[in-house]
């Protein structure tokens, strides 16, 4: 029996090494071509950019499509953060586009961009994003990601922020819509402290009158 399964498998070696099998050419090839290709998720980015890029995998067979190369023909385009690829037997393909999460607006050279949360700058800037908060500061691309996530797990109302401004001394002021101005210490445990302490002394009607609130100072708070 052992003998008999030595020369089934090299028997079917030699099968498919001797002879050229080109699946393309094939009837089965000709049925099985990709119709259809949905994207879902799209708010930003450009939707006919989407669409001409992936257009060249129209009809190619379904089986031998590469994922990996649909995926990376439309990635660099702005706000595209994640590409999700399913194949949906028998003739579609359905793309899902998790865009950046975009938090504020930069000027650089007198030029608005707009920001991510990942510190990503993208360039197409558009008036629906006026009036997302503006960044201040040198490469502040680089030091906000990590300071937009202490916001983000101090449960502090973005919306209520006019601008960021970013000092070289690793620390960050903010404005608020309301007028009011808060100076944040460089540590960034502290600086999460003091936002807590700012959320909660800004609710006490006696602090109504003060529009700046200094947590510069460890453990001290100066108030104007």
């Amino acid at each position: 029996m052992k003998k008999k399964n030595i020369f089934f498998w090299f028997f079917l070696f030699i099968l498919l090494t001797t002879f050229y099998f080109d699946f393309n050419k094939t009837k089965l090839a000709e049925t099985f071509k990709i119709k259809k290709i949905e994207i879902h998720g799209v708010e930003n980015a450009d939707i006919n950019l989407l669409n001409l890029r992936l257009e060249r995998f129209k009809y190619n067979n379904f089986f031998l499509i590469n994922r990996s190369q649909i995926a990376s023909s439309i990635i660099d385009i702005d706000f595209i953060n994640k590409v999700l690829i399913k194949k949906i037997y028998p003739d579609k393909v359905e793309i899902k586009i998790k865009e950046h999460k975009i938090v504020g607006i930069i000027v650089k050279n007198k030029n608005k961009y707009i920001l991510s949360a990942e510190g990503i700058i993208i360039k197409k800037f558009d008036k629906k994003f006026e009036t997302l908060p503006i960044i201040y500061g040198k490469e502040v691309q680089n030091f906000f990601p990590q300071f937009y996530k202490s916001l983000k797990e101090t449960n502090f109302d973005i919306n209520k922020i006019k601008f960021f401004k970013y000092f070289d001394t690793n620390r960050w002021d903010i404005f608020l819509k309301s007028g009011r101005l808060i100076k944040l210490p460089s540590n960034e445990n502290d600086t999460k402290q003091s936002i807590f302490k700012f959320m909660s002394i800004s609710k006490d009607k006696k602090f109504d009158k003060f529009k700046i609130f200094d947590f510069r100072v460890k453990n001290q708070l100066i108030i104007k």
